[in-house]
This record gives C-alpha cells, structure tokens and sequence, in this order.
C-alpha cells in the first residue's frame, strides 16, 4: 500500500509540474523555524498568494532551528500581531534581557498552532485546507528529521487532521534569493499537482499523511523529483559533540551564514569571525557520516545527488510489524 500511494502519487505529481492557472484557492498556514524574517517564508508566501491562494503566516519570532517538538509550557507567550494586515504573524518572546523565568520562545508547534487555533478561526472561520511549514535554511533528512522544528511544526499538523508538507532547501536559500525562489517555485508545483489530482470532497492528501520534502543545492540544475523514503541518512551528516567548535569546518560554514544574513558581510570574512567566536569552545557539531544507510532510495542519498526529493511522512512512530515480531520473541515470559 505505501508504495502504491508513493507510485500514484509520482505520476500525479510528474504528470502536472508545469505552470498553468491553480485549480482552485486553498487557505493555507504557512510557518518554519527560521522565524518569520527569513527570505524563503516571505518568498514563498508571496508565490502561494500569487498562484491565487489565501495564506496566513504564523512563524516564530526567532529563529528555532533544532527544536523539534519542543512547546513553552505554564508561560505566557506573546504574539506580535503588527503585520496582521498582510496575514502575518509571529509568535514568541523577543526581549533578551528578561530573565530565564520569564521568557517564553515561540516554537514552531507552537506557531503553527496559533496559526491553526487562532489566526485561521478569526480569518477563515474554519481549520486551513493546508499547512507548509519552511522552506528551512538547510536539508532535513534522514534521522535528522526528530530533531527538525520544520518536521515538528508538520507533524503538530497532521495530527490536528490537517494536511502538511515540510520543505527545506540547501542551506543557500538563506541568502541566495534565486535559489530561494527556484524552491518557492517548486512548492507552488507540488501544491497544484495535489489540488489538481485530489478525489473530489477529499482533502489534499490522505488522513495524518504529509509530505517531506527536500532541494539540492543547485536547484538550476537538479535532476528531477525522486520520489524517496526517509530512511536514517541524514544527507551525509550526523552529529557529534566536539571540545573545539571552531574546528568543525561544516559547523562554522553554518555558523557563517547566520552572520551573512545578520551583516552583509561575504563568507570568508563571516567564517573568520564565527571560527573566533567558537575556537576551543565544546558543543555539537556535524561531521560526515551516513548512519549506516547508503540505500539510493533514502532522501539524503537522493539530495547529495542533486535531486529534489519527496518523501511520504505520517507522524508514526510504530516499529514495522516484523521488528515487533522479532522484539517479542525476546520479551517472552515478560509480566
């Protein structure tokens, strides 16, 4: 049955990848975990609106990255509602020099909730027909994706009974807006090819079902949509904790970006200044490595390779019945 739907799903999606009038207007909740600042949320907001759909942005203040599932419980937590004449808001504490007790982030659950309960009640009267959560400065791949707040915002969805799909691009789009809009451009596609392609009075994909998906690094010249599962490479990547973080080449490459986009300044200059910060400083860093999984079917196999991939994501965390077989055994006589 998965690989039916994935089967059903391709040539839907590869039969309608072309720029044509959207079949119909759908509200759509847009968030990351990048904050609601960043190039590629605002991108993509305005070619949804542009392909005529209605979209309200609820994103965190701040950025989030690597939060997962992760709520602010027992807190207040203010919404900054002063673009909410452009549908935009962003949720979460923004002054730093509260103390500990009394600052309340804004994480991406969190965010997406309110655009959810809150901003899609009092706009639209009703649930949205769909939440995007990203494009993310930077691939979720892989095992990787348990720790993604761009995957934690989806899954907070697809448990509400909304449709979802989570899209992270190369970590380039934060500051490269022709790749940033190559990748807005193929979300765009995709929503369309679900519109177009959905069983009348269905929603857009099937209940607790979303869509992760995933663009190389140069969307001018990627090889095409793969249809992939999630498996456990992480894109080439995992993480380590390391005593020097000013070593770790990959890490202060990431590191260096934020500071591009925070200054202006080029790379080399923000890579010196993120290595000075970090140098012998502990903490996690990413290093090379597959997590045993170098199937090509895997998404982070897939976008190494330069596609763009699109894995069918349903938030459930149930072993598959022949691993549960295989764990009972061993637990025979257990009371």
């Amino acid at each position: 049955m998965k690989h039916l739907s994935k089967i059903c799903l391709g040539m839907a999606l590869s039969s309608t990848l072309v720029f044509s009038p959207i079949a119909s207007a759908l509200n759509i909740v847009l968030t990351n975990d990048d904050s609601w600042a960043t190039p590629n949320i605002n991108i993509l907001k305005s070619q949804l609106e542009a392909a005529g759909h209605d979209v309200i942005m609820s994103a965190p203040c701040t950025g989030q990255s690597g939060k997962g599932g992760a709520m602010t419980l027992m807190k207040a937590v203010p919404v900054d509602k002063s673009k909410a004449a452009q549908q935009a808001y962003c949720v979460g504490q923004t002054d730093a020099t509260l103390a500990f007790e009394d600052y309340a982030e804004g994480t991406p659950v969190m965010a997406v909730l309110y655009g959810i309960d809150v901003a899609a009640a009092q706009v639209w009267g009703s649930a949205p027909d769909l939440v995007i959560s990203g494009p993310n400065e930077g691939n979720n791949l892989g095992y990787m994706n348990n720790n993604s707040g761009t995957l934690g915002a989806a899954m907070v969805a697809l448990s509400r009974g909304v449709p979802a799909i989570a899209v992270s691009g190369h970590m380039n789009t934060a500051n490269d807006e022709a790749q940033s809009q190559l990748v807005a451009a193929t979300v765009v596609k995709i929503v369309k090819s679900l519109e177009d392609n959905r069983p009348e009075g269905q929603a857009l994909l099937p209940a607790y079902t979303g869509l992760n998906v995933n663009t190389p690094e140069d969307m001018t010249n990627h090889l095409g949509i793969k249809f992939t599962d999630v498996g456990w490479n992480g894109g080439g990547h995992m993480m380590a904790f390391t005593d020097d973080l000013g070593a770790n080449r990959e890490m202060m490459s990431y590191v260096a970006q934020s500071i591009m986009q925070r200054t202006g300044y080029d790379f080399e200059t923000s890579y010196q200044i993120a290595v000075a910060q970090f140098t012998g400083q502990p903490g996690l860093a990413m290093e090379s490595g597959d997590a045993g999984d170098s199937s090509d079917n895997s998404e982070g196999v897939a976008v190494s390779q330069g596609y763009i991939t699109i894995s069918t994501i349903d938030g459930n965390v149930q072993a598959a019945r022949g691993k549960v077989a295989l764990v009972s055994q061993r637990l025979v006589g257990l009371e």
